[in-house]
This record gives structure tokens, C-alpha cells and sequence, in this order.
């Protein structure tokens, strides 16, 4: 049975020595013992005290087994209280006794190897699977060439190797990750097998695919809160294949988590991004319950805007806003309704400084897990386990859960769970504290913005579970190793949600919320999720980091999806303060897809806040000259244009103009393409009749008036592109094209709406004063507005004059950089051939059916060499056309890229929040560019070429589609 005709998916296992191939744990158990004894007697004369013994099995598995010789002599010595007394000669004295009475006993009772390891090495090793052995102890080769078992690895690091190459002891994972550099395999690829916790906590922190915990007496509990994956009695439960299963079983619960381990405050910006919880109605920042020194644990709820505050970041650090009045300019940001606050025995815990610290997205149910331990001086740690979430079922409701344990003394702890922010002014300045009445065991905020006059509630209960009491503040002695829990439920409401009195409100939410049904509201939150995964999730056999990555971009739009018509989805979701909150075309473009076919209510709510804002696009329209409606660029609540007009940076204080907001017009077309897309894919006749066809015909009536008379055919004139590094061009190829599309949707649903619901188009026709000659003169201009097309070698012309302008060498290393340095330098840049991002390679994207597979390639191969993707919402399209044309390589270049791009900080931003319409772009690539998904008579199909466009390594690509109320499965295998 060769391991061609049966391969595995775990690529190289690596096993412990002492306790999972040979059986000297009792032989280091009693040499430790003789040789701590030695010492501990010396010191109990010297010292006056008792003498209390090395316990070969409590204090062995507690303190030695595992870690390096001199750390484990440590932190022995640490537990009995005379560290101080333990210099290094000390230490050292220990450590040879031991390598003496080890090497006596080896000699003198030789090792017993473990058959059943042997076994399942011999059997691994015939299939191609790489071996590899990690120990702390010097002895490890010694070991293996007195028991013969040498030849069954292909590479070993022992204590030895260890202090030679200067790698960090257990837990630290760097023994493990040596190994399995040797192997020549990626740790996620490769599984462990260890007795020890330090050990599994090793190879957990190494992030390797699967972690087995060997258990031959009384260590499971001990092992699995360490992180081992599976725990086993002996090797010989697991045979070459069962293994494989595990591991493959183990990849896949993985792919349902995002973890990081270690917490670094240079980092912990991104971090509060990407581990943020919302359910649409508010998002919360990711920040650990007990917050670090400049920490942005932000409560948002959508819809809630201010005035702007200049000191505030616009998309980036260095950008500053400082142009417009609006009321509603601003995401507001209100204080972190999870914050928590330790003190044990009168001291204040470090948060910053933690012995270890885990935080887990756990994408499946939409929780955050955290766990931490800290030290408390020489002789205490206090860990703590907590959960939080933005409940899926009550919008109105976060759930917080958090463990607290003392690991070796009795210590008074005092919790502090009160929602006061002592850095209101500083960090929330949208924000006024409003008097609240007192209320036995709530707390109760109530705040106002400053200028929109909008009022925000949180109120809050805690318990200590077990005591029959709410509270915000305990002060009790905690017991050493005995847990205490405490549950928290945050109401919150705003004088938005169409309530006279938004803090009453909270209160009687609050007060129907029982103890006793916290694990079932958890439960309904979960069972929410769950029925969002069926239609949402991507199951890739062989593609494990790719299926994880698509659940987290997954995970954020849904959290983020808009529950109110009234508000739509900011460019970075209500998990960070960048763009302000602000909407774009992203929505109908980039993420609407998305929603279409997995969530359409969702999609419904997006397009019916642009129903919402109608009035606000009609305004601007008529200030610019014009009829109908003109959405504008940058929206928030009211429809309004809230684009800065003027950014400064904030280094250097150089005010640079921004275009976008007068023209980049095409974001009305787009609106009307995601109407268009809305009512193709769900066939929802009713939301076209009351919403779909008012927007068509508005801003069919713009276009009319916007467009201007040639000699010979009309144009749009002095337009900013999606490409966004040229201003003020005439003919842009993207937003003529969408222009024509929208006229000609316009008539087409005119048309139906007459036909088929008279007296709504009647109604529609008096409330718009639409003129009876008006659908007439949309299709007219829609046939004599030039739309450029590809010349003679294929290409179409970017806008007039893009062909004539510099060329530009674009250097590598200036591709995916926010384009921060490009702004300096705006003039010049209008005068290069350099795209920030897909601009005519947009229409193949969003109309793949109109461009021939040759016009496609030549466009791709002109138009990807100019573009530095200085926008996040790029890759993914370059993905998609990649994918389509058979360019491999660059497929998968730019898959990653879009893919990863908050996973990986990419662009090095994600401080400021994550970018959700990247990730529903990310979804298009796969969907439309890998897959080749058309939609046909019977419904959505994959293209017969798919199996060829699938990245290397996948094995089978399985997803729903939902089209007009049907869930579709799609199925792709290599």
C-alpha cells in the first residue's frame, strides 16, 4: 500500500519522547526526586522548617515534566517559596545531580518503548509521512540509540539541540516549529503527540494541525485545558488512518476559528477590528475585557451620527477631515459596554503584561472567547475565561460571560463591571452624559451627541452566578482553584429605534431578561447563526485556510448586514472609525451580491435605505443643475453628500483636494445596477413596485440632464472614475457604460410596472410628476450617449485621453499600499498612466456576458500592469478576470491578497476596521470568477471549466446560491 495510491493529508507527525514513545517519566520522576530531595533537606536544616519532600507525581507533572532542566528546577522552587534562595549555582547542582541519577538508572533498568507507537510510526512511515521526536531532556539521542528506535525519525531536536540553538522551553513552541523546519513542513500541516502541558501548550502555541494529548493516568482534564485537540490513553487508539481522520476532522474545526495568541499592543489596533462582534443594530470592537492603555473598545449602533470632530482620522492615521457642516458627518463611538476591572489583593491587574493571553473567534456560533492568565507577584495567577456576543436573535441585547480563578492562593478579588468610561470626553467626543435616576442592581448611561441631538442608552445587570444578586461591583475572597462566574447582559437603545423614551426602554428590556434563560438566549443567538452558515458557508476539501478566511469575511458581513432600512453598511462596517462611517457604492457593488444569495432580506434593507435617502439625492441633484435624484458619494442618514472636499495630513499639515465627492458620479448608476441585480436574483416584485422603479426612474431623469449634446453622440463630462487618481476626465468607460444601463433598466421596469401594477405606476407617475414622454427620452439617450469600445487591438480606452497620457514603470513594491504618497503628489498622478484600481476591467466584471473571452484578455493585459491596487476593493476583481482567463498564478496572486487582506493586515489599516466590501468582492472572485457561476433556466450552474480554475491543492468546492427562493447547491470537484 504505497502512499501514492493512499495519501494523507497530514503531511509529518512529531512525537514526544518520555511518555509517548518510551516509558521515562518514572525514571525522571525519581532522579528529579532524589535530587530535589537532596537539596530541599539541605535547605529545611539551613533554614529551621519542616521538611516536605518532592512529590514524584503532583510536582513532576506540575512543575518539571516537560520543560527544560533549569526552568523546571525554577519553577519548582518557585512553588515552595524559596526562588530567592535558587541562584543558578543552586540551579545548576540541581540539574547534574539529576543528569547523574538519570544516567545511573538508565544504565542500571534500561527504558521500556511503547509498542503501539512504534506501531503507528512504522505504519505512518509507509504511507510518506515525515517523523520527527521533540524532547526537553538532554538524554533524548542516548535514549533512542539504547533503544534502537533512532532509525524511525527523520529528524529529532533534543534538550541539547535546544540550549545549543538558543530556542525557548516549553511552552514556547519553538522546539516543535525547529522540527518541523527540518521535516520541511508548515506546522499547520504537521500533528504532535505529548504527554506533558507544557508540551500540548507548545505545540498549540505553534499553531500545528492537531494536537494529541497522551494520557496514560490522570493528566486529560489538565491536558485538554492546555489545548490538545484529542486526548489518547495510548498511541495505539489511533492507527495511520484514524490519525489522518483526526487531523482532517481537527483542520475542519480549525477553519471555524480565528485565534491569536500573545497579546502585542503594537498589534492590538488590528486586533480590536478583526475580533469585533455586532449583529447589524450596533458592533463592538474587539478589545479585552479588561482594556489596555489606549485601547478603542467602541460601542457603534448604525445610524447614529454627529458632527465631525477634526482631530479625528478620516480613512487613514494621516488623513484629517476638515471640510463640511453636516449634523450627520460621523460615526459616533460610545463607550465599551464590556469593560471589566480586576483588582486582587489591592492590586491593579497589568492587563498589558499578561503571562498568556488567547483570544478565539468562534465563527460558527459568532462568539469571542478570551484567555488569560496573570501574574500576581511570585506566587499567584489569576486566569480568566470569558465570552461575549452581540446577540443575533435580540438585537438590542450583548451577553458577556466571565471566569475568574486564583491557580495557587486565596486572594481578595475585586470586580469591577460598571459601564463608567473615565476617558468619556477624550476618547468619545460625539458624547454628552445625561443625568440617570438610581436603579437597584442596573447601571444605567444615557448620552446625547452634541450636535445631532440623538440619545443613547446602555443598561446593564451582573451576577455572580450562584449568589441570587445583581451587581456591578463585588468585593468576596476567592479559593484557590474554585472558580467564580459571572454573566452580564448590556441592553441598549437610541431615540432612532422610533421609542418616545430609549432609556425606559432599556430598563424594561433589561427586566425581562432572567438569569435562568442566559443559556438559552445564548442558545437562540447560536441557532440564528446557524441558519445564516447553511446558506453562507464555503466548504473547501484541501483548502482549510482558504474555507476559514471566506467564514471570517462571512462572519463580518453578516454581523454588519443592516436590520434597519433606514441605514446601510460603512466602508469599514461598525468595526472601526475609518471613512466615518460612511456609504459608498461598495454596497451595491461589492457586498450586495453577497447578501442577494445568502441573506436577501439583508440586501433588501440595503437598497431600501436608498429609497430612504431618495430625497437627499434629489436635493443634490437640483443644486447641481439638475432633475431626478444624484446619490451622492459619501452618505450617511439623511442622503446627504458628507464627502470631505479637503483633507489634511496630519504629519505635515498640506491640505490635499479630494475630487470624488463632485464627481464620481457613477455611484448612482451603481445604485441602480444593485436594484437591478436585487430584483434579477430574488424576483421580489414588490419591493421594485414600492422602491426598485421610483430609484430607476430618478435617476434616469439625472443622467438625462447630466449628459451633454456632441456633435454626434452625448457625453458625461468632468467625471472621477473608479480609478480615482485621474479627476475631472470626459467619457469615462465605466460610468458611461453603467449610465446606459441604468437608462435602459429604467424603461424596461417602467414598463413593467405599468403593465403589470397599473395603479402603482399611476401613483408613482403623480407622486414623481413623471412627464409622459419622459421613459422615451431615457431610452434615447441611453442609444446616443458614446460609450467607448475596444479599438482595433481590443482594448477599451480608460476615458478620452487616457491612452496619450506619461507611461509610468510601476514598481513592485508600490502595488497593495494605501495610497497615502500618491496624494502628495495628486497633479502629477493625473497626468500618468497609473490606476489606483479596477476601472474598465469593472465592466467585464459586472457584465461578464457582453466581453468575449479575447476582449476580456485584452484588456486584463493592458490595464494590470498600470494598477498599484491602492484600493483594497481591487484584487478581488483582478482575481475574478484571472480566474476566467485561465491565468492561474495571477489568480491565485490576487485571491490571496483579497482574501487575506484583513487576516494579514495587508495594507497595514485594519487598526481603523475591517473592509467588508473587499470581502463580499472576495465572495464574487469565487463565486463568478473560480466557479463561473451563470445563471440559466434552471437556475444557477457552474461552468464546465471550473474544475481547471480551482487554486492548487483544492480538492472540491462545495457552496449554496440562493436565487428566487431556492437554495441552489454548487458543487465543483477537481
Amino acid at each position: 500500500m504505497s502512499a501514492t495510491q493512499h495519501p494523507l493529508e497530514v503531511e509529518a507527525v512529531i512525537f514526544d519522547l518520555d511518555g509517548v514513545l518510551t516509558r521515562t517519566a518514572d525514571l525522571h520522576a525519581s532522579a528529579w526526586k532524589e535530587s530535589f530531595d537532596a537539596f530541599l533537606l539541605e535547605w529545611s536544616e539551613s533554614h529551621s522548617v519542616p521538611f516536605r519532600p518532592f512529590d514524584a507525581v503532583r510536582d513532576y507533572l506540575s512543575y518539571v515534566d516537560g520543560l527544560p532542566r533549569a526552568e523546571g528546577v525554577r519553577r519548582f522552587l518557585e512553588s515552595r517559596g524559596i526562588a530567592s534562595d535558587a541562584d543558578e549555582a543552586a540551579v545548576a547542582r540541581i540539574s547534574e545531580h539529576k543528569t547523574r541519577r538519570f544516567r545511573e538508572r538508565l544504565q542500571r533498568d534500561g527504558v521500556e518503548v511503547f509498542p503501539d507507537t512504534v506501531a503507528l510510526v512504522e505504519g505512518l512511515r509507509a504511507l510518506g509521512v515525515r517523523i520527527g521526536l521533540v524532547t526537553s531532556s538532554r538524554h533524548g539521542r542516548e535514549i533512542l540509540e539504547t533503544t534502537g528506535t533512532e532509525p524511525l525519525f527523520d529528524a529529532v531536536i533534543d534538550g541539547s539541540d535546544i540550549q545549543t540553538a538558543g530556542l525557548r522551553g516549553k511552552p514556547a513552541p519553538d522546539a516543535f516549529t525547529r522540527c518541523a523546519e527540518l521535516l520541511d513542513v508548515a506546522p499547520v500541516h504537521a500533528a504532535v503527540f505529548e504527554d506533558a502541558v507544557a508540551g500540548v501548550a507548545a505545540a498549540r502555541n505553534g499553531n500545528f494541525g492537531l494536537v494529541v494529548g497522551v494520557d496514560r493516568g490522570g493528566n486529560r482534564k489538565a491536558l485538554l485545558e492546555a489545548g490538545a485537540d484529542t486526548i489518547v490513553a495510548g498511541a495505539g487508539e489511533l492507527d495511520a488512518r484514524a490519525l489522518d481522520q483526526a487531523f482532517r476532522d481537527c483542520r475542519e474545526g480549525a477553519a471555524w476559528r480565528v485565534e491569536q495568541e500573545g497579546l502585542d499592543p503594537l498589534r492590538e489596533p488590528a486586533m480590536e477590528s478583526l475580533f469585533a462582534v455586532g449583529n447589524g443594530y450596533m458592533g463592538v470592537r474587539g478589545a479585552p475585557d479588561i482594556l489596555l492603555p489606549g485601547s478603542q473598545g467602541d460601542l457603534m449602533v448604525a445610524g447614529i451620527y454627529d458632527r465631525k470632530h477634526a482631530e479625528r482620522p478620516y480613512s487613514e492615521h494621516e488623513f484629517l477631515n476638515i471640510g463640511g457642516d453636516s449634523l450627520h458627518a460621523e460615526l459616533v463611538s460610545a463607550p465599551f459596554p464590556f469593560r471589566l476591572n480586576l483588582t486582587a489583593d489591592d492590586k491593579e491587574i497589568d492587563a498589558a503584561n499578561p503571562l498568556s493571553f488567547r483570544r478565539t473567534l468562534e465563527l460558527r456560533t459568532a462568539t469571542l472567547h478570551t484567555d488569560a492568565r496573570f501574574g500576581l507577584g511570585e506566587r499567584n495567577v489569576l486566569a480568566l475565561r470569558s465570552m461575549r456576543c452581540a446577540s443575533a436573535d435580540d438585537h438590542h441585547l450583548l451577553m458577556q460571560e466571565v471566569e475568574l480563578r486564583f491557580e495557587h492562593e486565596v486572594a481578595e478579588l475585586h470586580v469591577d463591571a460598571s459601564l463608567d468610561d473615565p476617558y468619556l470626553t477624550k476618547d468619545h467626543p460625539h458624547l454628552v452624559a445625561l443625568p440617570v435616576a438610581a436603579v437597584p442592581g442596573i447601571q444605567l448611561q444615557r448620552y446625547a451627541t452634541q450636535d445631532s441631538g440623538y440619545e443613547i442608552c446602555i443598561a446593564s445587570r451582573t451576577t455572580l452566578v450562584g449568589s441570587g444578586e445583581d451587581r456591578c461591583d463585588w468585593v468576596l475572597p476567592a479559593v484557590a482553584r474554585e472558580p467564580l462566574l459571572f454573566r452580564r447582559y448590556v441592553v441598549v437603545y437610541t431615540s432612532r429605534d422610533g421609542i418616545h423614551d430609549p432609556g425606559a426602554a432599556a430598563l424594561t428590556h433589561l427586566a425581562r431578561l432572567q438569569w435562568v434563560g442566559f443559556d438559552a438566549a445564548l442558545e437562540r443567538h447560536h441557532e440564528r447563526w446557524d441558519r445564516l452558515w447553511k446558506s453562507a458557508d464555503v466548504r473547501i476539501e484541501g483548502g482549510y485556510a482558504a474555507e476559514q478566511a471566506l467564514r471570517f469575511n462571512s462572519y463580518h458581513l453578516h454581523s454588519t448586514a443592516a436590520r434597519d432600512p433606514h441605514v446601510s453598511i460603512g466602508a469599514r462596517a461598525l468595526s472601526g472609525r475609518a471613512y466615518e462611517g460612511h456609504i459608498f457604492w461598495d454596497v451595491e457593488v461589492f457586498m450586495l451580491p453577497f447578501y442577494i444569495h445568502t441573506d436577501p432580506p439583508a440586501a433588501r434593507n440595503a437598497l431600501q435605505y436608498r429609497l430612504h435617502t431618495l430625497d437627499g439625492a434629489r436635493a443634490r441633484a437640483l443644486a447641481g443643475g439638475h432633475r431626478g435624484a444624484s446619490f451622492a458619494w459619501e452618505s450617511t442618514v439623511t442622503g446627504e453628500d458628507v464627502t470631505p472636499r479637503v483633507i489634511r495630513l496630519k504629519s505635515s499639515g498640506r491640505e490635499i483636494p479630494i475630487f470624488t465627492g463632485a464627481q464620481q458620479i457613477h455611484v448612482t448608476a451603481d445604485v441602480a445596477y444593485g436594484v437591478c441585480r436585487y430584483w434579477e436574483g430574488t424576483g421580489d416584485d414588490a419591493f421594485m413596485r414600492d422602491a426598485g422603479v421610483e430609484i430607476l426612474c430618478e435617476t434616469a431623469r439625472y443622467w438625462v440632464t447630466r449628459c451633454v449634446d456632441g456633435p454626434l453622440q452625448r457625453h458625461i463630462r468632468g467625471v472621477v472614475g473608479p480609478d480615482e487618481y485621474h479627476h475631472s476626465v470626459d467619457d469615462n468607460a465605466y460610468t458611461n457604460w453603467m449610465v446606459r444601463y441604468n437608462l435602459e433598466q429604467a424603461r424596461r421596469a417602467a414598463a413593467w410596472l405599468e403593465r403589470e401594477y397599473p395603479d402603482a405606476w399611476h401613483a408613482l407617475v403623480e407622486r414623481i410628476a413623471l412627464h409622459p414622454g419622459e421613459p422615451a427620452d431615457w431610452t434615447h439617450v441611453a442609444e446616443t450617449l458614446y460609450c467607448p469600445t475596444p479599438g482595433a487591438n481590443g482594448v477599451i480606452e480608460q476615458f478620452a485621453g487616457f491612452f496619450d497620457l506619461e507611461d509610468y514603470p510601476l514598481p513592485a513594491e508600490e502595488r497593495l499600499q494605501a495610497p497615502v504618497h500618491r496624494l502628495f503628489d495628486w497633479d502629477r498622478i493625473n497626468r500618468l498612466k497609473l490606476i489606483k484600481q479596477a476601472d474598465v476591467l469593472m465592466l467585464p466584471f459586472l457584465f461578464p456576458e457582453r466581453f468575449s473571452d479575447e476582449v476580456l484578455a485584452a484588456n486584463y493585459n493592458y490595464y494590470e500592469p498600470l494598477t498599484d491596487h491602492g484600493s483594497s476593493l481591487s484584487p478581488a476583481v483582478h482575481a475574478a478576470l484571472a480566474a476566467r482567463l485561465g491565468l492561474s498564478t495571477a489568480a491565485r496572486r490576487y485571491w490571496r491578497q483579497s482574501l487575506w487582506l484583513d487576516l494579514s493586515n495587508v495594507m497595514t489599516n485594519s487598526a481603523l476596521g475591517v473592509h467588508p466590501a473587499c470581502m463580499g468582492g472576495t465572495w464574487q472572485a469565487l463565486v463568478y470568477g473560480f466557479l463561473g457561476v451563470t445563471v440559466g433556466d434552471g437556475g444557477p450552474v457552474v461552468s464546465a471549466d471550473a474544475p481547471n480554475r480551482l487554486p492548487a491543492g483544492w480538492r472540491s468546492v462545495r457552496t449554496n446560491v440562493r436565487w428566487r427562493g431556492r437554495d441552489y447547491l454548487l458543487e465543483v470537484e477537481r
